[in-house]
């Protein structure tokens, strides 16, 4: 079974080459299954060796957006991240279920840039719990952690513990 999926992921990633050549770079081995890309011809994706995902996973790298993400980075169930901007995700992270990553918003005012984003950083070492949104302009620094449930909405220094303090509100 082990080695099924090793040549299915072999198998994606040459897909992937072929379809889109050189704005996509795919490290050797990964184990990645489930996974849905999506890329304009102008994004650049950059995929280090030995990442891991259990479940659907979304990959969405739009307009002139540059995505990275570093080696030994697990992602478990229904992860998505969406980048129009830059999105730089560091080596040994780890990402609970139903995550969202996106560096951009959608322009509802209608003042010019449909999409406005903001490059999101994320360090080395960093652990996101379950249900996570890491919204555009965040920078995370190595070793942090992110509490299940938050919505980063503003930078989290290294080596620290961020976790969403909003209380449901019931009228």
């Amino acid at each position: 079974m082990l080695i099924f999926k090793a040549i299915k992921s072999v198998w994606t990633a040459l897909i992937w080459k072929i379809k889109y050549g050189s704005s996509i770079k795919v490290a050797f081995p990964q184990a990645m299954e489930k996974v849905t890309l999506e890329k304009d011809k102008n994004a650049v994706i950059i995929l280090k060796e030995k990442i891991q995902n259990r479940g659907a996973f979304y990959l969405g790298c739009k307009g002139q957006g540059r995505l990275e993400i570093g080696s030994h980075c697990f992602f478990n169930t229904n992860a998505s991240v969406t980048c129009m901007k830059k999105i730089t995700i560091g080596d040994y992270c780890k990402f609970g279920n139903n995550l969202v990553i996106v560096d951009h918003d959608h322009d509802f005012k209608e003042t010019g840039e449909e999409f406005p984003g903001e490059e999101i950083t994320i360090g080395n070492h960093v652990w996101v719990g379950a249900g996570c949104i890491i919204l555009k302009g965040v920078k995370i620094g190595d070793h942090a952690v992110i509490g299940a449930g938050s919505v980063v909405r503003r930078d989290v220094p290294a080596g620290s513990v961020y976790y969403d303090k909003r209380e449901a509100v019931f009228l």
